[in-house]
Parts: C-alpha cells; sequence; structure tokens
C-alpha cells in the first residue's frame, strides 16, 4: 500500500477496543451527510474518472432522450430547460474540473462531485436575484442525475467497503457494525461513543480497532490519505510519515502474533492451576458464525442476542424463519447449550423502518423516549406486543427438541415479568402438544440480572427461575447512573466499582443458595485484572465474545482457587472505584 507523504497529524480520542488499524479513510453516511467521502489509491485513479466519464455520458442521454420526447409532447419550456442541464454538463466545471479534483484529492468521484455541488449551491444561495436561485435549482437536478449514475457505489454497505477500509462516522449503531468484515475494515473512528455501547461490544467482538470521541467534521476537511488507528492508546494519526508507519505495523504484526498464541491454546479447559473448572460460553449476534464459536473452544452459547435478526432482515422475522434459524443454531451446537435471549430492543438498538412498513408500528414511540434506556426496552416492550414475544417462544420451544436451548428474559424489573413469560411458555407448549409438535418440556427458563430491583430481589428471583445471568453492563450503568453510551460519563462508568463486587457476590450467594447456576456475561469477564476476582467470588461460567475466549482461558489458567478467593477478600475492603483500581492493578500483574 502507497502512502502520500503529507503533514502528519495525531489526534486523541477514547479507546474503545484495542488493536492496531492502518489503511484508508471511508468518511461513511451520517445524519449531516448525503454521500461518503471515499480515499482511492492513486493506482485506481483512472479507473474511477473513466467511471466518472461514463455517468456523465448517461445523464446526457437521459436528457437527450427527454429532450426528443419533450419536443412533441411538452411545451417548449422543458425543452429549454433540458438543453440548459445539458450545457452544463459539457461545462469543464463538469468534465476536467472534476476529473482533476478526483486526480488530485484521491477520492472517489461521487464524493468530489457531491462537495463541488454543494459549494456551487452555498454560493448562488446567498444571492437573491431570481434567475441565479433558478440556476440552483438546474445545479441540484443535474447533480441528482448524475449521482444517480453513480449510486451503486455512492450507496456503500458497511458490509462491501474495500480491503484496508477505516470507517469514520458520527456514530456507530450495532446494526451497521454487525455487518461489518474484520478482514475488510480495519477500523472504526466515531466522533460519538461508548466504551459499553453495544457498538463497541461488537466491535471488540470481531476484533476491529475503534476510538471515538474524534472530531469527524474537522477531519473530513483535512486532506487524508492514509490513517492509523491506534485503538489501545485512543490515537488517530493522520497521513503518517514513514517511519511512524513502520512502527506500527510493527506493533500490528505483534499483536496479531500474540493473539495466534492465544488462540493454538483455546482447546485446552478452562481451569486454575489446581484444577477448578470455569465454563467459557460464547456471546453470538450472527448464527453464520456458530462454527467459529466452536472453533474458539466454547462450551457452548451462553448469550444469543436475538434482536441482531432484525438488523440483518430489516424487518420482523416470522416464527418459521426464527425456528430454522434457531434449529440450525442447536444442531450445530451438538448437544451444547445454546442460551437464546428473547428479543432485548430498545435503547441504544434501534431499528429504523420505513414509515409505510407493516413493522413500522411497533418502533415508533422508540424515537420519542426522554431517555430510551430506562424506557419501553426488552421484556417490557415485548409484553406491551405480545404477538411478538409468542411467536418467538413458539419458534423457540419447537427447536428445543433438537438440542439444548435455554430462555433468557432480559431487563426483568420485577419478578412479575418472569412468572408472565414463564405462563405463556406453558400456554405454547400446551398447544405445541395439541397440534403434535415434539419440544422440550422442561426448557430450562432464566433471568438476566441487570437492574438493581432484581439484583436485590436475586433470592426471591432464583426460586422462580432454572439459571441466572449477570449482565453487567447494562448492570454497571444502572447502579452508577452512568449511560453507557455516553462520552461525558465515561469516566464515571467503572466495572470496578465495589458497590458492583458487592451486587455480584449477592446475587452469587442467592443463586447458590438456590442450586441454580449462575453465568457471567459483559465486557468486565475479559478484563485479565477482573477475571480471578470474580472466580473468588464464586462464579464458575463466563460467557464472552468467542474472539476473546483464549484470552480468558490462558488468564484462568495461571490462578490458584485460594489465590482468587483471597483477592475477593481483598477487593471487598476497598470503597472506592479508584482504590479497588489499584489495588486490582497491584495484585494480578501475573
Amino acid at each position: 500500500m502507497s502512502f502520500e507523504q503529507e503533514d502528519e497529524i495525531i489526534l486523541r480520542g477514547i479507546p474503545i477496543s484495542k488493536g492496531i488499524g492502518i489503511g484508508l479513510p471511508i468518511f461513511f453516511v451520517s445524519a449531516e451527510d448525503d454521500v461518503p467521502e471515499i480515499a482511492i489509491p492513486i493506482k485506481e485513479v483512472d479507473l474511477e474518472i473513466s467511471r466518472y466519464r461514463r455517468a456523465l455520458e448517461m445523464s446526457r442521454q437521459d436528457i437527450e432522450s427527454l429532450q426528443k420526447l419533450s419536443q412533441t409532447e411538452g411545451p417548449p419550456e422543458i425543452v429549454s430547460i433540458l438543453g440548459t442541464h445539458l450545457e452544463m454538463m459539457r461545462d469543464p466545471l463538469l468534465t476536467s474540473g472534476i476529473e482533476e479534483r478526483i486526480r488530485d484529492m484521491q477520492r472517489k468521484p461521487e464524493s468530489i462531485f457531491y462537495r463541488l455541488i454543494e459549494e456551487y449551491k452555498s454560493r448562488f444561495s446567498t444571492l437573491k436575484d431570481q434567475y441565479f436561485q433558478e440556476r440552483v435549482r438546474d445545479i441540484i437536478d443535474v447533480s441528482r442525475r448524475i449521482l444517480g449514475h453513480l449510486r451503486p457505489l455512492n450507496q456503500v454497505k458497511i458490509g462491501e467497503v474495500p480491503h484496508n477500509s477505516i470507517i469514520l462516522t458520527h456514530e456507530l449503531v450495532p446494526s451497521e457494525t454487525v455487518e461489518a468484515k474484520a478482514s475488510l475494515v480495519s477500523a472504526f473512528v466515531t466522533a460519538v461513543g461508548g466504551v459499553t455501547s453495544h457498538a463497541a461490544i461488537i466491535a471488540r467482538a470481531k476484533g476491529i480497532p475503534y476510538v471515538a470521541n474524534v472530531d469527524i467534521k474537522k477531519m473530513k476537511k483535512a486532506d487524508v490519505h492514509s490513517l492509523i488507528v491506534d485503538g489501545s492508546q485512543g490515537l488517530v494519526i493522520l497521513n503518517p510519515k514513514r517511519h511512524t508507519l513502520k512502527k506500527y505495523q510493527e506493533l500490528q504484526r505483534q499483536h496479531l502474533l500474540s493473539y495466534k498464541m492465544l488462540k493454538s491454546h483455546s482447546h485446552l479447559k478452562g481451569e486454575t492451576i489446581d484444577g477448578y473448572e470455569v465454563r467459557i460460553c460464547a456471546n453470538l449476534e450472527n448464527p453464520k458464525e456458530i462454527d467459529q464459536v466452536i472453533k474458539a473452544g466454547a462450551s457452548g452459547i451462553g448469550l444469543f442476542r436475538s434482536e441482531y435478526l432484525f438488523f440483518t432482515k430489516r424487518a420482523l422475522p416470522n416464527e418459521e424463519e426464527q425456528f430454522e434459524i434457531y434449529k440450525r443454531m442447536a444442531k450445530s451446537l451438538k448437544g451444547r447449550p445454546l442460551v437464546i435471549r428473547i428479543f432485548d430492543i430498545g435503547g441504544d438498538k434501534k431499528i429504523d423502518l420505513p414509515p409505510n412498513h407493516p413493522d413500522a408500528k411497533y418502533f415508533r414511540a422508540f424515537g420519542t423516549e426522554p431517555n430510551p434506556a430506562l424506557g419501553c426496552r426488552a421484556i417490557r416492550f415485548l409484553l406491551r406486543y405480545p404477538e411478538i414475544l409468542e411467536a418467538q417462544l413458539r419458534a423457540i420451544l419447537r427447536a428445543s427438541h433438537f438440542g439444548q436451548v435455554h430462555i433468557l428474559i432480559p431487563m426483568v424489573s420485577d419478578i412479575t415479568e418472569v412468572r408472565l413469560v414463564r405462563q405463556k411458555v406453558e400456554e405454547i407448549q400446551a398447544d405445541l402438544k395439541k397440534q403434535g409438535i415434539k419440544c422440550t418440556k422442561n426448557i430450562a427458563i432464566g433471568c438476566m440480572i441487570e437492574v438493581p430491583s432484581t439484583a436485590i430481589m436475586s433470592d426471591a428471583i432464583a426460586e422462580e427461575v432454572d439459571f441466572i445471568s449477570i449482565g453487567t453492563n447494562d448492570l454497571v450503568q444502572f447502579v452508577l447512573a452512568a449511560d453507557r453510551s455516553n462520552a461525558h460519563t465515561a469516566d464515571l462508568y467503572f466495572s470496578t466499582h465495589p458497590s458492583i463486587l458487592r451486587f455480584i457476590r449477592m446475587v452469587v450467594a442467592s443463586a447458590t443458595h438456590a442450586r441454580k447456576p449462575v453465568i457471567l456475561c459483559g465486557e468486565c469477564a475479559t478484563d485479565p485484572a477482573m477475571i480471578p476476582l470474580f472466580i473468588g467470588l464464586g462464579l464458575r461460567e463466563f460467557s464472552v465474545a468467542a474472539r476473546h475466549i483464549p484470552l480468558v482461558k490462558h488468564t484462568i489458567r495461571k490462578w490458584r482457587i485460594l489465590e482468587a478467593c483471597r483477592l475477593a477478600e481483598g477487593a471487598l475492603e476497598h470503597t472506592s472505584a479508584s482504590d479497588l483500581k489499584q489495588f486490582l492493578d497491584a495484585e494480578t500483574v501475573r
């Protein structure tokens, strides 16, 4: 890859996902943009100029056809306007002028063209003369026609970007991030984003470096030909010098070697030096990646985020579609557990559908919620629309005949919500039996502990369910009143806060007393400083992204159970987040 030697600029942001990304920038569509700005290597300049010439020629042909039709069927004014449009397309501004910019700025033609048109629109719109106002309309009309012929590349999807792309956008949403391919996307850079937002979690699960809180608008105005993203330090380096590039290429190589070494040991058990086994399951969004989960050494799927089926389909999957997916997953796991979390929609997991879409009625209220994280999401949403819940439960129960399938209820704040789901499960089981459809009679139903009320009432919850899952990402934000997606509260979001440890100890004690299994799901379960602490608190099962399984196992295998218990005892003595973090940093270095 060749890099232009411009002035090197270093920007600082918030590190979200570790790793080094090196590549070409793609300014992706955001609320303010209509066209993504995509850099191209020098060798592709002539190809892109040819593509622009084709789009221009096709636009000319369109207008000439319209002009001929208008000469026989339309008023003479239209012929005159179309003639003006043809003249505009012969103007050097739209021919050699655009081509020169493509060559000089190394951008795709739609990026250059859109920027130029915006410049002229802005210039003309300041003039009050009616003639010039009409010229603005002509420019808009012509530009839309040319951009229409460039549209196949204008509407770049995040899953179809060129190799070594670095995505720059205002904000990542989960539906976009889940489509990204680590083989194509080298890194993400955003203006806003939290460490534990769902988009951040997915980026880490895919191993894609990510830095947030960077001024994207400022970057867009700069002449950026190449980028380095340091996801560990939170650095974004524009147009790196040759020695900077070499340094980061070596860091990237070391990072990959380290990961390959850990991955080579992923077949080993997650057990302490003295033989206490900790089961490691995997979190999963994309059913197509289930084979990778098994190869990573997972004991099963501890959390399948079923709401991501919406994002790939852009609509509610019906019962039959869900059943086929769940059945395939259960069969692929060959007896390993498959924990399906029923749709956890809301918060930062919004679904944007056209107003006339038949499913849009379910999601209209999301856009007007003043505080979505505390709004109508997850089980609250499903109980409001029982037809969605029932279709999903039927699909899960039908699939349970083909493997060890469990149901997990998210965002529970009151025990009544658990009872209502169990009642629906029993009703559907009876209905399926009448229809002669096989399903597991005693399917395991679990509750996610994400809300302080359920943690406090965990003794009662444990008696009602078959297993408990602690969702630390949401639990931390609700206990500390620190929005997980808000960069302004990032310094308040501590998974190592003493209150979180006390909540976890309470939940584990309740589950142990009721003899119910408890599993920890959350980003902090991938932190080498936190893993032995959780073991010391009594946890014996984690669920993490498949990519993190080798690291988690490697960490567990460095500790003895007695050492972990002593670490937990010492940690519980600390009363502030900063003191606790210092204690863990000092005690867990190995």
